[in-house]
């Protein structure tokens, strides 16, 4: 489904037109609690990333078990290995089962939020937490905001297929997020960071077109460091750089794990050119795709250091 069907059909759903709450600062909130300060805005164009491929192991098959190598899976992901017990004081839903964050500064942390949440300011801080949404955008920053930092929290998509992004669109940072049962998992826009997280177990249906990472239009993107896999039914790339609605430019892949999908990466021209200074560097690749580990279409990449997870073979775009 494009993006456009998918707002209007959000907006049918009445999940946008939900008035604001007031702030939704919860009591007992604190900064100083367990956490690595606030968030790093991603590289800008000015600043631009200098990847250096991680150096390789002996260790193969790292997908079975990807903490084993290093790479994130459930055990080092989310609010579970922090020990917190996420609670739900504090939190306050609208009718529509939403949490909507109009405080700038707002610190939410070991929260348990059994809905979805709409971020409408700056600087606001989820951690040590878990969301459970059915809805089409678990997590959505609306635009003009920015520095939003979702650090150690669970993502569950309750297992819906009306899901669209798990987290979405611009301005947002994620740190050693635990993404799983959703439609489709982050979706990027312009100044996203990426790290230590892992999407998982995406949820099929007759009309999906899943990703564990999408972008229709990007820009200062980062995934570094990521696990993402994509078996689902309707698969359709572990990682997806496209142009549908916007052009992409400084797309950074590196030191991820990649696996399932029909592409591991997936780079195309869809009406707003070839995405441009996209570079997939230094990432562990599954050989477990329907059609090749990349898909690159009209145009080129820098594609450097990249490998199987079977064998350590180089893998490089056709």
């Amino acid at each position: 489904m494009h993006a456009r069907s998918r707002r209007l059909a959000l907006a049918a759903a009445g999940c946008l037109a939900a008035a604001p709450l007031t702030g939704c600062t919860p009591e007992g909130s604190a900064r100083d609690s367990q956490t690595s300060g606030p968030p790093s805005p991603p590289p800008s164009a000015a600043q631009p990333v200098v990847p250096t491929p991680p150096s390789k192991s002996d260790s193969t098959g790292c997908i079975a078990q990807p903490s084993r190598c290093g790479y994130p899976d459930a055990t080092n992901t989310g609010w579970r290995p922090t020990g917190v017990t996420p609670t739900a004081d504090g939190v306050k839903l609208t009718e529509e089962g939403e949490l909507i964050i109009t405080e700038p500064g707002t610190v939410l942390d070991a929260k348990d939020i059994q809905g979805c949440v709409s971020i409408k300011a700056d600087d606001v801080t989820i951690k040590r937490s878990r969301i459970r949404c059915a809805s089409y955008y678990p997590v959505q920053v609306f635009a003009g905001f920015k520095n939003v930092l979702l650090e150690d929290v669970e993502i569950d998509g309750l297992n819906s297929p009306i899901g669209n992004a798990a987290v979405g669109f611009d301005g947002y940072t994620l740190r050693r997020a635990d993404i799983h049962h959703v439609q489709d998992g982050p979706h990027l826009g312009g100044d996203v960071l990426i790290t230590d997280s892992y999407v998982h177990d995406l949820v099929g249906c007759d009309i999906c077109h899943n990703d564990a990472i999408q972008s229709n239009g990007a820009r200062n993107a980062v995934l570094r460091h990521n696990t993402f896999t994509n078996q689902a039914s309707g698969k359709n790339a572990a990682v997806r750089i496209a142009t549908e609605q916007a052009p992409v430019h400084d797309f950074t892949v590196e030191d991820n794990l990649l696996a399932g999908g029909n592409f591991a990466v997936q780079v195309r021209s869809q009406g707003h050119g070839f995405p441009q200074n996209v570079r997939v560097i230094g990432n562990r690749i599954v050989p477990d795709w329907r059609f090749g580990p990349f898909d690159v279409t009209d145009g080129t990449i820098t594609a450097e250091g990249n490998y199987r997870d079977d064998t350590l073979a180089p893998v490089r775009p056709a």
